[in-house]
């Protein structure tokens, strides 16, 4: 079997083993004699581990590793699954799980009791809700880790029992804890959270107050603002939020905001739900400087951004930006003008290439204007200036220009040869690498 070294585990498994408190930070290195280190006291950490572990703190749930991989005792075999491994990591990174997931899953192919597979799989499928999967992952990870990875066997274990938890809030007929939501409040927030979620996580309501701390400070700077009042945080398990607000939406949703922020949550609040609070987050920042959600797309779009800005990623991936190109080829494109009113009336895949594309054009925005630009066209929109009329004075051009140049990117980015031959291309790359 190959087995990746102790060290680029060390690197990815910071959140797992952070679980155990809710604030510290958990810093892990290996010494200069291979041994690892793993203590939540910054004070008997290196100086130069912990710099390096910096980059590391809040990731979305995913063990993403940062060394390189040695291959040069390896047999031919054992190095493609360490490049197979390597390439995942680098997909995880980019945000891209589709091929990271293709390329774990060629490497249980090839060796199935992989113990590195099956913990990156299961963290992935945790994110997605697939509990059993996830469930096997873990069990397939603890009996093929030995020894050398007994930190990461303890955080398995812990991952396994809180399965049970996730597993229970969204089972909409199973039995739930009941009795009145709990609150906890600072200087700028008022949180209330479903019993179920105090009762599976003691340390729950001090955990989410970070996040939206985190939030506010990072969305502020984007946007230029924040809230003059506290704000109320509605924090749901899958099953309550169901029962409770399936009846507002035509597509699957996660949160909301309606003059408090209402969110869908884990038993065990990790780096998915601080991304889900900066998106929600910077939807309330924009509807109290504009007054409203309108246009829509600018305020989806830039609530999109500062999700991804939460988990340290820049623009939107290959991928996604190739949906777009196959949206624009399929006649599915959703003008920008048809977005400006509401996402409703979608179904799944329309809300999907409406989020996409309110993304792309947020971006387009953002990367030619500052915060004070920014911070200006959402005053303007609030004052009841047409939004037209804001974007031309800001952005030199109205919301089909904007549409107008999104497309184009898109377009020129993969032009028609390049559009038809990219998904060969692609699957060429994955089969390469599985070679």
């Amino acid at each position: 079997m190959a087995r990746l070294p102790i060290s680029l585990l060390a690197a990815v498994a910071l959140l797992g083993l952070g679980s155990t408190s809710a604030s510290a930070e958990v810093f892990v290195w290996i010494d200069e004699r291979g041994v690892t280190h793993i203590t939540d006291d910054p004070l008997g950490v290196p100086a130069h581990a912990r710099t390096a572990e910096q980059g590391f703190r809040d990731l979305w749930s995913s063990p993403i590793g940062d060394e390189p991989v040695s291959g040069s005792s390896l047999d031919a075999s054992e190095a493609r699954i360490q490049r197979l491994i390597r390439g995942a990591v680098d997909d995880l990174r980019r945000g891209e799980t589709a091929r990271a997931s293709a390329s774990l899953g060629a490497v249980l192919r090839d060796s199935p009791g992989e113990p590195v597979a099956h913990w990156y799989l299961a963290l992935l499928d945790r994110q997605r809700g697939r509990y059993e999967s996830a469930r096997a992952h873990l069990e397939a990870f603890l009996a093929a880790a030995g020894d050398d990875l007994e930190p990461w066997r303890q955080s398995a274990r812990r991952r396994l029992a809180a399965l049970d938890d996730e597993a229970r809030l969204v089972d909409p007929s199973g039995d739930r804890a009941t009795g009145p939501w709990q609150g906890l409040s600072n200087a700028h927030f008022n949180v209330h959270y479903d019993p179920e979620l105090g009762q599976a996580s003691p340390n729950y309501a001090q955990t989410v107050l970070r996040y939206l701390e985190e939030a506010r400070s990072t969305v502020s700077t984007h946007l230029g603002a924040v809230p003059d009042e506290s704000m109320g945080v509605v924090f749901y398990g899958k099953a309550a939020y169901l029962e409770a607000h399936r009846h507002r939406f035509s597509f699957q949703t996660v949160g909301f905001f309606d003059g408090r922020i209402h969110v869908v949550s884990a038993a065990h609040p990790a780096g998915e739900l601080r991304a889900l609070l900066f998106h929600e987050y910077s939807h309330a920042v924009y509807r109290e400087q504009t007054g409203g959600d309108r246009p829509y797309w600018l305020n989806e779009g830039l609530a999109e951004i500062s999700e991804r800005e939460s988990l340290r990623r820049k623009g939107l991936t290959r991928s996604e930006r190739r949906a777009l190109r196959d949206v624009i080829d399929t006649g599915k494109w959703i003008p920008l003008r048809r977005l400006a009113p509401s996402f409703s009336g979608f179904d799944d895949e329309g809300a999907r290439a409406a989020y996409l594309e309110s993304a792309a054009a947020a971006l387009w925005i953002s990367e030619r204007t500052d915060r004070a630009q920014r911070a200006r066209l959402l005053g303007m929109l609030g004052t009841g200036i047409d939004a037209d009329q804001a974007f031309l004075v800001i952005l030199e051009v109205d919301t089909d220009g904007v549409d107008r140049a999104v497309r184009e990117a898109i377009l020129a980015e993969f032009p028609p040869e390049a559009a038809t031959e990219a998904p060969h291309r692609e699957a060429a790359k994955l089969r390469a690498a599985t070679q």
